[in-house]
């Protein structure tokens, strides 16, 4: 019988160094395309998936998707090719309507709405074969901090996503691998967990969202505050311009948790005002997305299905961030 070619990629891999348990296997499935699934129990703390740092693939290094470095790039690239049904879903490919109806539910949100304007005008001065890469790229790489670039991971990028999957760790040679962190039953799907964001910035990058994503973001530099009188500041968190005072850190919510830098931004505020500022600035990036006008939208148009998905999960998310700070 034939192998498919992510069959043979996976005897590429292991070939050239990879690590693949002998417990799990890629699985071809009708609804999400390639995930990777156990074929018997695995014990706690086994490593699952280990991808030496000369398989992974530089993505700015990757300029053709017809000619390649060696057998094992072609594979892989292959096997994307013959699973990129989802490229089409991808908000960059949203059609005049579609992107009318992003701007107008994000403009209010300046940064989110310049962000992804900047990225969408990047992607759109591309040419055919560069749009396909940045996009597989988008949910087929991941930045590596030692080496300050973004790279393919061969078979470790089947694994789908989940809020509360495992995580990327990086070995001393610059490997990517993943290890369980509990015990993993027969016939369990494997799930990653990357980019602590907000849930409409996932969308807007990776092309999907996810029922279990739960986190969200202030991003550094972004919360200005324009306050002639303040309790105190702290410099290596806040810069000062007149008497605008900018937090120089991102701040994060993640489930029922936040970043503890969260207390040395309310340091600005006077201790009776510190609870109702924070509310009324969860309370503003919570209002800046308008998911009221969306009227009556195309049902084939999975690109708005998604993204008013993770709108709504944005404002939810914030409702829950209120609430874990009030408590808290």
């Amino acid at each position: 019988m034939k192998n498919n070619t992510y069959e043979k990629l996976l005897i590429s891999f292991k070939e050239n160094g990879g690590f693949f348990h002998k417990s799990l296997k890629i699985n071809k499935d009708p609804s999400k395309g390639l995930c990777i699934i156990a074929t018997e129990d695995i014990n706690i703390n086994e490593i699952l998936i280990d991808v030496p740092h000369n398989l992974l693939i530089p993505v700015d290094e990757t300029k053709s998707l017809t000619k390649f470095k060696n057998k094992f790039s072609e594979y892989f690239f292959q096997t994307l090719l013959e699973h990129d049904q989802y490229l089409k879903t991808h908000p960059f490919n949203s059609n005049s309507f579609e992107l009318e109806k992003i701007n107008s539910s994000i403009k209010k949100n300046t940064n989110l709405a310049k962000n992804f304007s900047i990225r969408l005008n990047n992607f759109n001065s591309l040419n055919a074969e560069q749009k396909k890469i940045t996009l597989l790229a988008s949910t087929r790489a991941i930045f590596i901090k030692k080496y300050e670039k973004k790279f393919f991971m061969p078979i470790m990028d089947f694994v789908n996503y989940h809020y509360d999957g495992l995580k990327y760790l990086t070995g001393n040679n610059g490997n990517i691998y993943i290890k369980s962190q509990e015990k993993i039953k027969k016939n369990q799907e494997i799930l990653i967990s990357y980019t602590l964001s907000d849930a409409i910035s996932f969308f807007l990058k990776h092309g999907f969202i996810d029922e279990s994503f739960r986190s969200f973001r202030i991003k550094k530099n972004e919360l200005k505050l324009n306050l002639k009188s303040i309790s105190t500041f702290n410099k290596n968190y806040f810069s000062k311009e007149n008497e605008v005072y900018t937090f120089k850190e991102s701040i994060y919510f993640y489930g029922s948790s936040f970043s503890k830098n969260i207390f040395k931004f309310l340091e600005i505020f006077p201790p009776s005002q510190k609870v109702e500022m924070f509310k009324k600035i969860l309370n503003m990036y919570k209002n800046t997305i308008d998911i009221d006008k969306k009227g009556d939208i195309d049902d084939n148009s999975i690109i708005l299905k998604n993204f008013y998905k993770s709108a709504t999960l944005y404002k939810k998310i914030i409702d829950n961030c209120l609430n874990v700070f009030e408590k808290k």
